[in-house]
């Protein structure tokens, strides 16, 4: 019996063992783990691969610049006289054009102020003819009396030159009748006749000379009335000197009135009214603001780190905060000559000695393809600079 049960426990252990011989699949399990790990440890590396093969290749071929904005040229208009503003036609987001009412202040002083000195500026050109017509007159009078002075000269220089002949004829028989006298030739009557000839022809002679004289006085007044002329053009200029100074106010009035009435320089679209009508202002007071939409930049900050990456003419990919989405093209049309920091209006020299270093930025600027656009002034934008080339 005890052999038997043994027997039978023996082959039961066999079969047992037998059996445990026959389930060995364990070690095929773990190696399909494995592989299977594997794969997808590989196709997780592929896909971060391939996820971060653009930004790698951004980060060797771009520099991206958040710190961008929306520039434009934007004009501010003051005043430029004092008065009240009568007229602001204009709103915030109204589109002006080249020459269009701004606004209007008070013409009503100024307009009668420039009547006025239009007024003294007509006295003035009377009187300034007046006295050019006299000063004709008088050129002609004084010509025509000189001409008639120099006539006289020359009519009482013949008469004197005639008594001259007369007078020595007179002497030539005077001395004739002397010489027969004595001779007993002619009597005492011829010599006496002769004599009163002589004399007559030397009272003769004086009085042409005289008239000679007087001619020559007359043609002496006649130059002395001749000041007259310098006298007139004395006035003449002291005239001329005040309309200058007239003509100079009336030039002021007008641009002081010209400016009471502010017009659009160009195109463009107004950002801001700052006064209201009725609102009395000075020189120098804001008025409106307003920019010209189609001539758009963007004014960037770049890190001097890669400042020296980026040149002029680098194409430019541009994505604005305001229109998300869309993307636009442009290029770097300048670079600062100074860092930012320099153009503060507290620059900080750091003289405590204590120092910390702080990458600084430059400023660029970056056109934009913006047609058809309402870009704003102002507006965030980022920049990504091609550096390839």
């Amino acid at each position: 019996m005890v052999k038997t049960d043994d027997i039978k426990a023996g082959a039961a252990v066999a079969e047992e063992a037998a059996v445990d011989k026959q389930v060995p699949p364990p070690p095929p399990k773990r190696s399909r783990t494995r592989w299977t790990r594997l794969i997808v440890i590989g196709g997780v590396v592929a896909v971060a691969v391939w996820l971060a093969a653009p930004w790698l290749a951004a980060r060797f071929t771009q520099v991206h610049i958040n710190d961008a904005r929306i520039a434009a040229k934007v004009v501010t208009v003051s005043s430029e006289v004092a008065g009240r503003v009568t007229a602001m036609p204009v709103l915030v987001g109204d589109t002006v054009e080249k020459g269009e009412l701004v606004a209007e202040i008070d013409r009503a002083l100024s307009q009668p102020q420039l009547d006025a000195v239009l007024s003294r500026l007509a006295a003035t050109d009377a009187q300034l003819a007046e006295l050019r017509a006299r000063k004709v007159l008088l050129e002609k009078q004084l010509s025509a009396r000189r001409d008639a002075a120099h006539a006289g000269i020359a009519a009482a220089e013949a008469n004197h030159e005639a008594s001259l002949a007369v007078l020595t004829n007179a002497r030539t028989r005077h001395e004739r009748a002397i010489k027969l006298a004595n001779q007993n030739i002619t009597s005492q009557q011829t010599l006496d006749e002769s004599q009163a000839a002589l004399d007559t022809a030397a009272q003769q002679e004086r009085a042409a000379f005289a008239a000679v004289e007087s001619a020559r006085a007359s043609l002496a007044i006649v130059e002395a009335d001749g000041e007259q002329m310098n006298v007139l053009e004395s006035q003449i200029a002291s005239v001329l000197a005040g309309r200058a100074g007239t003509e100079t106010d009336r030039s002021l009035k007008e641009i002081d009135l010209a400016h009471r009435t502010i017009t659009a320089q160009f195109d463009g679209v107004v950002d801001g009214t700052f006064v209201d009508v009725g609102e009395y202002v000075t020189p120098g007071t804001r008025i409106a603001m307003y920019h010209a939409p189609d001539d758009v930049w963007i004014d960037a900050n770049v890190k001097e780190t890669v400042y020296g990456r980026i040149h002029v003419g680098s194409k430019a990919s541009i994505t604005v905060d305001a229109f998300p989405g869309r993307t636009f093209e442009g290029k770097v049309i300048g670079l600062g000559g100074a860092a930012t920091s320099q153009l503060a209006l507290l620059p900080s020299p750091n003289p405590s000695g204590n120092f910390t270093k702080v990458t600084q930025r430059l400023p660029i600027r970056v056109s934009i393809d913006a047609a058809d656009t309402e870009l704003k002034p102002g507006m965030m934008a980022e920049v990504h600079i091609d550096v390839t080339d």
